[in-house]
């Protein structure tokens, strides 16, 4: 039966904007860059997935006739975000095209049948458990620039490792990333998570990881569950289904274990981080190598760039160790200085090819990992 109904446009708009960015764009399947609408009796349920990551979202709606459709997701925000009415209308017409009125304006959008949309996948209700949501957030933001990006031979480090572990009688979430050259880990105790278990840990792919983060956004908590591969985040209004990569994480606390904390620098984060961001300027594109030279309680920055020149600077620090002439990429070090709290940070370096470790007092959950490199060719620890 073909639908009618008014909606709100700022409840259009919140829907159809998370949707269009599931939506696929890869062209695989046409359907999967649309949107399914299921108008019920009050409501319409919008679903987007690329077959990785699926969300649903219920909206309440004035509705005049029952049905469902598919309509282009990015099409339809667009038409949310440049109307000015706060109430659009939907009917269904002939051929699944879609009449929309908004205020003076009228479009027509052609539709597919939903038959032809995947099914949202099932989940067990009585599985899921309360988590805050903030928690989720801060681990995300702490370790998400870390994961490495698409290839092939580096895919097991395409996704999040999420742990949950149990210390000093507390229940704990950890999040591991990497990319190959560096190492971004975040601890973080989780209050009510009674029932959660998904055994020692779960990967989580990096769309996956960036739709959690949107999904926890505006809320205080959650449920989550996971089971057969999945897994599931649910609120009043919402669920999100992400599947889960297969593989195993590279052993990461064999790597913590080998690396000497007892030749530490103490430097202030703002002035570290305002220096890194000037040096970054006379890197070359590619690898932003930077060159790192303690020598007493100085730390000297440089940088080199074929095409512009080269650029210096200095600032103090506390140190009491011998000498140290390194090599780093320096974006490396912006990123994870970016999301570090405190005012003041450690890097423990032991020699001039060791890596780098980063922590601060004040943030005690966080632990950022820099593989050195050679100033002529890019690092690796692959």
């Amino acid at each position: 039966m073909p639908f009618n109904f008014n909606i709100a446009r700022k409840d259009l708009l919140d829907a159809v904007s998370a949707q269009q960015n599931i939506a696929s764009k890869k062209g695989t399947l046409a359907i999967l860059s649309n949107v399914l609408l299921e108008v019920g009796s009050n409501e319409v349920v919008f679903t987007g997935t690329d077959l990785e990551v699926s969300l649903r979202q219920t909206v309440s709606a004035e509705v005049f006739e029952q049905g469902s459709l598919t309509l282009p997701a990015k099409k339809l925000f667009e038409l949310a975000r440049e109307s000015r009415s706060e109430t659009v209308n939907f009917k269904e017409e002939e051929k699944n095209w879609v009449r929309i009125s908004a205020g003076s304006s009228t479009y027509r959008l052609a539709g597919m049948v939903s038959e032809e949309f995947p099914q949202f996948e099932h989940y067990d209700e009585q599985a899921l458990a309360d988590i805050e949501a903030e928690a989720l957030c801060d681990l995300i933001d702490k370790t998400s620039f870390s994961i490495a990006a698409d290839r092939e031979n580096m895919y097991n480090l395409t996704a999040a490792l999420l742990q949950k572990r149990e210390e000093e009688g507390k229940t704990m979430l950890r999040m591991v990333t990497s990319d190959g050259h560096r190492l971004s880990i975040m601890n973080r105790e989780a209050a009510a998570m009674a029932g959660l278990d998904f055994g020692q840990s779960i990967l989580i792919p990096r769309r996956g990881v960036q739709q959690l983060r949107k999904f926890c956004e505006e809320l205080d908590t959650c449920r989550m569950g996971v089971e057969q591969k999945k897994l599931v985040l649910k609120s009043d209004s919402s669920v999100l289904i992400i599947r889960l990569m297969e593989g195993d994480f590279p052993d990461f606390e064999n790597i913590l274990r080998s690396l000497p904390q007892d030749n530490s620098m103490i430097i202030n984060k703002n002035l570290f981080l305002e220096s890194l961001k000037r040096i970054n300027l006379f890197t070359e594109d590619i690898f932003h190598a930077i060159r790192f030279e303690a020598q007493g309680n100085r730390l000297i920055l440089s940088s080199d760039n074929a095409d512009f020149g080269s650029a210096r600077d200095e600032i103090e620090i506390t140190y009491s160790g011998h000498d140290l002439c390194m090599g780093f990429n320096c974006r490396y070090f912006i990123e994870a200085l970016s999301v570090l709290e405190g005012d003041a940070l450690s890097a423990s370096v032991s020699s001039d090819e060791s890596p780098c470790l980063i922590s601060s007092a004040a943030d005690p959950g966080f632990l950022g990992i820099v593989m050195p490199m050679k100033l002529s060719s890019p690092p690796s620890i692959a």
